[in-house]
């Protein structure tokens, strides 16, 4: 049995661990973790890890095996980055999971994984990426080309901004899917795409975005995780109420929060807060490439409709945009979440994890385009990489695993997730309230 960490030797057997001996690696400069039952300490390479030290460091100790298979296309690719890192492997009477588990959960969900790579639903169709592609770029042509013709008034410039603000969207949409290496076979390809799309297109860094996305991916609406519901002390959701409320913290009138949240929710998330965040994470991390792309949005932009509105008008239309694409993000993105359970780790296995924290909506034609199918949600947190033209294909296999488990797979009216968000917000509130009122 295995007592401390260190390289395997190339041939000779390896050292055997109990999750007791693991359990205590999961410090900021100790990480363990376990894929495939077999050991590894990544306390030194974290740091070098593509998708960040944050990402990989939140399944220190744990079994994260299917966030492996999760998040990376070409596996055969990644283990070879595995193999150094190899200190053991897994006792044979020791579970592949800590902590209370469902095995059978565990083997059926591989199955259905399995089933979908089968079925070829990892498999991405061009035509579709470069239709979405086409229909962005056409909706920033005809914005243009509407105050071009008809010049900028507030009729002509109404319609420009609402065009502009559902081709941002519709970016945001596309640089998903390119973060999430589901477009092209090769990973370069994607993050190459992503760049010009969420930089030359929107403004932003690519790798701010997957900086903080993925963690929501690993550990959705886990508190101090997932950086989504890491919302305190503006916003009070889930098992933070009532934290808040024991300790008597009144930062804010949290009662009211489903109000407030109409003034400094919707319209503020990408206009200040993704803004500053943005850059801020462009300069500290010194991501110069993404703050080049970032510099030719603002450059086209402007140059664009200043001859027109001069420098005042074009700020006044720039934000107008923000506003409205940001009520459009918020809207969208947390009507699957916010809903949801909210809280601390618990350590459940991904399967469980991921749908005790997510949501569907009802599909149509509109609704799939306008959320870019996020709408499967669901189907999305299970299967990152999968391509969302998929996503109903795949959906029949998740329903019918749920249901065998008990597992609630939730699907909701467009409308009712919507207002479920606000209504949500009330409750915590309401919970804030009253503990801190009887405490």
């Amino acid at each position: 049995m295995g007592d401390v960490g260190g390289p395997a030797r190339p041939g000779a057997p390896l050292p055997t661990f109990r999750w007791e001996q693991i359990r205590p690696h999961n410090l900021p400069g100790d990480k363990w973790l376990v894929i495939e039952r077999r050991v590894y300490d990544i306390s030194r390479w974290a740091q070098r890890h593509p998708g960040g030290s944050r990402l990989i460091g939140h399944h220190g100790a744990e079994d994260a095996t299917d966030a492996f298979h999760a998040f990376h296309q070409d596996l055969n690719f990644v283990r070879k980055f595995l193999q150094p890192l190899l200190i053991g492997e897994l006792a044979p009477e020791e579970p592949s999971q800590d902590g209370p588990q469902n095995v059978q959960l565990l083997e059926d969900f591989r199955a259905l994984r399995q089933a979908a790579e089968d079925m070829k639903l990892f498999e991405a169709k061009p035509a579709f990426f470069a239709l979405l592609l086409g229909h962005i770029l056409a909706m920033e042509v005809l914005a243009w080309l509407t105050i071009y013709l008809f010049g900028p008034g507030w009729v002509p410039s109404t319609l420009a901004a609402l065009v502009l603000a559902t081709s941002q969207a519709q970016c945001w949409c596309l640089q998903h899917d390119l973060g999430h290496t589901s477009v092209f076979r090769k990973s370069q390809w994607n993050h190459v795409a992503q760049q010009f799309v969420m930089g030359q297109l929107k403004g932003f860094s690519a790798h701010w975005w997957n900086f903080r996305h993925f963690q929501h991916h690993a550990k959705p609406n886990i508190f101090h995780k997932d950086p989504d519901v890491t919302v305190a002390p503006v916003f009070l959701l889930g098992e933070s109420s009532v934290e808040y409320g024991k300790k008597k913290r009144r930062y804010l009138p949290y009662n009211h929060q489903h109000l407030y949240f109409f003034l400094i929710g919707p319209p503020l998330l990408t206009l200040v807060n993704f803004e500053v965040e943005n850059l801020a994470y462009m300069l500290v991390c010194m991501q110069w490439t993404d703050l080049l792309w970032a510099a030719s949005f603002y450059s086209r932009f402007f140059l664009c409709y200043v001859p027109f509105y001069g420098l005042p008008g074009v700020l006044l239309l720039f934000v107008a945009v923000r506003v409205l694409e940001s009520h459009w993000f918020v809207w969208i993105t947390q009507m699957n979440h916010i809903p949801k359970e909210i809280g601390h780790e618990k350590h459940r296995d991904w399967a469980s994890s991921q749908l005790a924290a997510t949501c569907n909506v009802e599909p149509s034609l509109f609704i799939d385009w306008f959320s870019g199918h996020l709408n499967f949600q669901i189907e999305h947190h299970l299967f990152p990489t999968m391509p969302r033209h998929n996503y109903r294909r795949v959906a029949p296999l998740v329903k019918a695993l749920c249901a065998k488990h008990g597992l609630n797979y939730e699907v909701k009216p467009f409308v009712t997730a919507l207002v479920d968000i606000v209504g949500s917000l009330k409750k915590s509130g309401d919970i804030w309230l009253e503990a801190y009122l009887h405490q």
